[in-house]
């Protein structure tokens, strides 16, 4: 009977030494590490630095559900070390990616002025995430797309004035006809294009003949939508196409014989809103194979 009562005794000792081991870090207090956590996490803190204390915040929940308050204990002393040392990183970055941030939006603010079209429009994809970036105080990415966007700048500056130069000599109706007569071909492709002040843009493209020693074509498309200038490319946003016609023949050979087999197409007429037939051309390209 004495045994049995001391081993309840030693039970109860044990049971009460777990609840003091681990009872010395609540739960509470292993909530605000990981809350600090996603807090550095949020400001951009390199991986590289808190994955550790990932690992021993986990090591930490592990040791309190299974009352080793040893590994408890051991695993919080190095989420603080980690934390301390992540926000002593941080800290100094703020230093120094801050001032710089700033600068560079000031001087990004005076620079986009002379920018318009495309060219704006990619400028300002890189300081919304600047601006967002140091909104939540993540500098260290703000720096990051503030230094891409520096260095992109040059370039940006350089394709608007080749692009102003080649808007003045777009605007109007270009054409191109144009004989395939290589490997078999005999046929002739047409294009029309008008660009319009307003910024849009019409299209005709139509092709008759034979493509191919086993091909025959005759088809005519007819698109609309908006142009826009990045350098001297020429983005074409198709927003309408219409089929006028859309035939083929393909050569088969038919019990020995060669025979001209049809495949006619439904016209249709159909508005695009997903950009699956948007396109460019350079100006260079549209000037030695269309006439204005």
């Amino acid at each position: 009977m004495k045994l049995i009562m001391r081993s309840r005794v030693f039970l109860c000792t044990v049971f009460a030494g777990s609840i003091i081991m681990t009872g010395c870090v609540s739960q509470k207090t292993i909530d605000t590490y990981e809350t600090q956590l996603k807090a550095l996490e949020v400001k951009g803190v390199p991986d590289s630095l808190l994955s550790v204390v990932r690992v021993y915040i986990s090591q930490a929940k592990g040791g309190k559900r299974s009352g080793n308050g040893t590994l408890v204990r051991a695993s919080i002393d190095s989420v603080k070390r980690g934390l301390a040392t992540a926000e002593q990183w941080y800290a100094s970055t703020i230093q120094v990616s801050k001032p710089r941030v700033d600068s560079l939006l000031k001087f990004f603010n005076i620079q986009k002025s002379a920018l318009s079209g495309m060219q704006l429009k990619e400028a300002d994809s890189f300081l919304a995430i600047i601006n967002s970036s140091a909104k939540t105080s993540d500098f260290f990415q703000a720096q990051v797309f503030a230094d891409r966007l520096d260095t992109l700048l040059v370039a940006l500056l350089q394709d608007e004035a080749l692009a102003k130069k080649a808007s003045a000599q777009i605007v109007g109706t270009w054409t191109m006809n144009k004989k395939h007569t290589t490997d078999g071909a005999n046929a002739v492709e047409k294009s029309k294009v008008s660009f319009k002040k307003d910024g849009t843009f019409e299209m005709s493209e139509e092709m008759n003949g034979q493509t191919k020693p086993t091909l025959r074509e005759d088809w005519q498309f007819l698109t609309q939508g908006i142009y826009a200038m990045k350098g001297d490319t020429i983005l074409l946003s198709t927003h309408k196409e219409k089929c006028v016609r859309q035939v083929y023949w393909n050569l088969v050979n038919k019990k020995g014989k060669p025979d001209w087999v049809k495949n006619e197409k439904k016209p249709y007429d159909t508005v695009i809103k997903d950009g699956s037939k948007d396109r460019f051309l350079t100006f260079d390209y549209l000037k030695e194979n269309f006439k204005k």
